[in-house]
């Protein structure tokens, strides 16, 4: 499997390290009034940034219960995982659908005077986010990233891996998508 299309928790660590190191540096990297600016009706790069941090934590919080609880909670799959690549198509496929980010929408909020201290706080919050994930993914194994489950409001039961496939590919769409929006090209939308 290839770096760009994360199967097995060792690749999946190693991109979530990837995420942290190099994807975070774009948001970083933003001139702070572009950052807060809205793409007309939608979202500005740092609500794009909130998204992506409100729908990280409960995804880290989620590998962290007891996998009894997970199993009480959600039962245990089915199916065996599908790859990244499908798992990909099938959220490109219901987008395409038009679907909202729902309880997941970044909050209306009132953009700080400091700008550039808003976009550090954001962009530490994720990096917080994405290394919380990293430490509890790097405790499970494989197999009970197959067996446990997770829904998804958009694609319904999700393995654990596919969960943590899916938060990794939920990076680069947004990165990518604000990119494309500014006229910035960070290489094809994986």
């Amino acid at each position: 499997m290839s770096a760009s299309e994360p199967q097995l928790r060792d690749e999946i660590l190693d991109a979530l390290d990837r995420v942290r190191n190099d994807d975070l540096q774009f948001w970083a990297n933003l001139a702070p009034d572009r950052f807060v600016a809205p793409f007309g009706e939608a979202w500005s790069p740092a609500d794009n940034l909130r998204h992506l941090i409100k729908s990280t934590k409960p995804v880290a919080r989620a590998l962290s219960l007891p996998t009894t609880t997970l199993q009480e909670m959600f039962g245990t799959a089915e199916n065996p995982s599908v790859t990244y690549r499908a798992l990909r198509e099938r959220y490109r496929a219901r987008l395409e659908g038009g679907v909202d980010a729902g309880e997941f929408a970044p909050s209306a909020v009132e953009v700080p005077s400091d700008r550039t201290a808003w976009q550090r706080e954001l962009v530490g919050q994720c990096r917080d986010a994405i290394v919380e994930l990293a430490g509890v993914v790097a405790r499970w194994n494989e197999g009970d990233l197959d067996r446990y489950r997770l829904p998804h409001p958009l694609l319904g039961e999700l393995t654990m891996r596919e969960m943590l496939m899916f938060t990794l590919y939920h990076y680069d769409h947004h990165r990518e998508n604000v990119a494309r929006r500014i006229g910035l090209s960070t290489g094809p939308d994986h």
